[in-house]
C-alpha cells in the first residue's frame, strides 16, 4: 500500500482544550494500482511542541499500521517520494 497523498479533512479542539479531533483522508494505491482512498477519525492529547494538523496526521498513521494486512506483514505500508508525514509531524 502506497500513500500518494494526506489531507486532514477536519481539526476542532474539545471543550476543555486539552484535545484535538479531525479526520484524516489518505490517497492510497494497492498491490493492483488501484487508487481508493481511506477516512481515519482521529482523537489526541494536545501538544505545545507539535501542530494539531501533524498529530491528527500521526495518529492515523498508527491507524494505518494496526490494519490487520499491514500489521501482519502482508502488506507494507510505503510513501510516496518526496511525502514524509512524519518527519513534518515532529517538526514545529
Amino acid at each position: 500500500m502506497t500513500v500518494f497523498d494526506i489531507v486532514v479533512m477536519s481539526c476542532a479542539f474539545s471543550e476543555s482544550g486539552s484535545e484535538v479531533m479531525g479526520d484524516v483522508q489518505f490517497s492510497i494505491t494497492d498491490a493492483t494500482a488501484k487508487e481508493r482512498s481511506i477516512t481515519m477519525q482521529c482523537r489526541c492529547p494536545v501538544s505545545k511542541r507539535i501542530r494539531p494538523d501533524a498529530l491528527l496526521i500521526g495518529d492515523a498513521i498508527r491507524q494505518l499500521r494496526r490494519m490487520p494486512e499491514i500489521r501482519s506483514g502482508q502488506t507494507a505500508l510505503k510513501f510516496a517520494k518526496g511525502l514524509k508525514p512524519l518527519a513534518e509531524a515532529k517538526a514545529a
